[in-house]
């Protein structure tokens, strides 16, 4: 039985991963990445960074003569993995994932060889995946890197525009990404929901994120440690690292206990365990649908993270098991009408 049980958790935990988006990228300049973190905050995705093995190598010197040259022995020789440059071993399970986000620069109209590498490795394993394409140049056109990409992933399925940004467009990004992302409709991949979960070590609360730039903003940034401070007597709030992003779409109301919010006039995320009004650039992230006392017990440092592993139903609150909630095996609150994991009384039971 026990077998079974665990058997079935795998099985949830592979229905609940597959169809995510990852974005892999190689920058030198700092373009590249620039543009996949945008990509990734927009399409609320993983990322991963191809790393040359080789540091400090000044690819871009003397009109890009390192790079023209490992872009030279690759063409000379396309199928020997010794004409490739090495990179950073990446662990990374592609079948997690059903849309593949390429962003790379772009060397002597070729893509840059580090990329290359990346996907000598691993093209193989995105048979059938979705791939975008997003290529950062000064001035040249895409059209080769195209062909790099179709022939590193030969059975990619390329449903997906390509998108061409220049170096001059990088100020841009925002907007040249937001209306990539809608003429091909990649918003449909994105969940309903983004869950992050705030533990102080000892209290743990979900909150529960709308799909709004700040709270896209604030999702692509975690994992996260922060000090969590008191202010006033109904709200504990924390910074982050960097600014949150927050755009038109963000909007400002009453914040009944539970609400996560950013008060962008000092950039700081406030979480509250009472109610609170409306006020002038104070934006609603989200809400939670644990115990708000829980919220006002957080102390010390906290580490802000992205719900989805599965250990989290391990460290749900107490509070929840008695309400009779209903959870997946990563810990996100369901309704009652959804499969997963359904704790009830202390006892777990799979429905499906």
């Amino acid at each position: 039985m026990r077998h079974l049980f665990a058997l079935a958790i795998l099985l949830i935990m592979s229905q609940l991963t597959q169809g995510r988006t990852l974005v892999a990228y190689y920058s030198h300049t700092g373009n590249c990445r620039t543009i996949a973190t945008e990509v990734k905050s927009q399409l609320n995705a993983d990322m991963i960074e191809v790393v040359p093995s080789e540091k400090g190598i000044e690819y871009d010197v003397n009109n890009y003569a390192i790079g023209r040259e490992l872009i030279s022995a690759i063409n000379n020789s396309p199928d020997d993995a010794d004409c490739y440059p090495s990179i950073e071993d990446i662990d990374i399970n592609l079948d997690n994932y059903q849309d593949i986000i390429v962003v790379t620069p772009l060397w002597w109209s070729r893509m840059a060889a580090p990329m290359q590498s990346f996907l000598f490795r691993h093209g193989s394993k995105m048979y059938g995946k979705n791939i975008g394409l997003v290529e950062s140049s000064a001035s040249s056109g895409i059209s080769s890197v195209v062909t790099d990409c179709k022939r590193l992933i030969p059975d990619g399925e390329y449903i997906y525009d390509n998108l061409w940004i220049r170096s001059s467009q990088t100020n841009n990004v925002n907007e040249m990404v937001s209306e990539w992302i809608k003429e091909n409709n990649m918003s449909n991949n994105l969940s309903d929901n983004m869950y992050i979960r705030v533990s102080d070590g000892t209290n743990s609360v979900i909150f529960v994120l709308n799909n709004t730039s700040a709270s896209q903003s604030l999702y692509s940034m975690l994992p996260l440690d922060v000090d969590v401070s008191n202010y006033s007597n109904n709200e504990k709030i924390f910074y982050t690292p960097t600014d949150i992003r927050h755009g038109n779409d963000c909007v400002e109301g009453d914040c009944p206990k539970g609400t996560i919010a950013l008060f962008s006039p000092w950039g700081n995320v406030v979480m509250y365990y009472g109610n609170a009004s409306r006020y002038s650039g104070l934006y609603i992230l989200g809400s939670t649908n644990d115990d708000t006392d829980i919220i006002s017990r957080l102390n010390g440092t906290m580490h802000v993270e992205a719900v989805t592993d599965s250990t989290s139903i391990q460290s749900l609150t107490d509070n929840a098991i008695e309400d009779h909630r209903h959870f997946s095996a990563n810990g996100m609150p369901l309704k009652e009408n959804h499969n997963g994991i359904i704790i009830t009384n202390g006892k777990k039971f799979i429905k499906k």
